[in-house]
């Protein structure tokens, strides 16, 4: 799903894969790839400090570029979608997900700070409005399906183009004919 996240976003610039300590990543080069320039940035904070620091450190620089945080989970995510948070105006953009998480935020203010866990999405709006940022809202079908639970797989092979389809499909796992939609693995 990272490389899905990242085949879209990757020519934008820089980019900076925020990791814990350990994960792995970066280590046996599988997010080297031609082309492209990224970091990957342990951190053993947790996500929203992570996160506000690396907001605290570009404010600090002069806030050079603006930030665009994408969560790796997102294996539907298209281009466009890109495009479209990126074409949105405001201090803030934000990308809600199922259940009410944030799945992607346009930073366009050195003042605005992340609170995710749980129902971010009402979260970031509230904290936008408090501090008086300009706030637009980015809604679609695929930037809004996140990967979070064993069902969410049978999204990503309804609807999936990327590597994370394609493994799903090496592995075997395949929607069954149920009344439900259900996901199996061959044998």
């Amino acid at each position: 799903m990272l490389r899905d996240v990242l085949a879209c976003i990757g020519e934008l610039g820089e980019l900076t894969v925020l990791t814990r300590p350990g994960s792995g990543l970066g280590e046996d080069g599988w997010l080297e790839q031609p082309s492209r320039n990224i970091m990957v940035m342990p951190s053993p904070l947790e996500l929203n400090d992570a996160l506000n620091m690396v907001i605290e450190r570009e404010a600090q620089q002069g806030w050079r570029r603006d930030l665009l945080i994408v969560m790796a989970d997102l294996a539907l995510l298209g281009k466009e979608d890109i495009e479209g948070i990126l074409s949105c105006p405001g201090d803030v953009v934000l990308c809600p997900g199922r259940g009410g998480g944030t799945n992607i935020i346009l930073i366009r203010s050195p003042r605005f700070r992340t609170c995710y866990q749980g129902l971010s999405y009402p979260r970031h709006i509230d904290l936008a409005r408090k501090i008086g940022l300009r706030l637009s809202v980015y809604e679609s079908f695929r930037a809004g399906c996140d990967i979070d639970r064993p069902e969410d797989l049978a999204e990503i092979l309804l609807h999936g183009k990327g590597e994370a389809r394609s493994l799903l499909e090496k592995w075997g796992f395949q929607l069954s004919g149920d009344d439900k939609l259900n996901w199996q693995r061959r044998a």
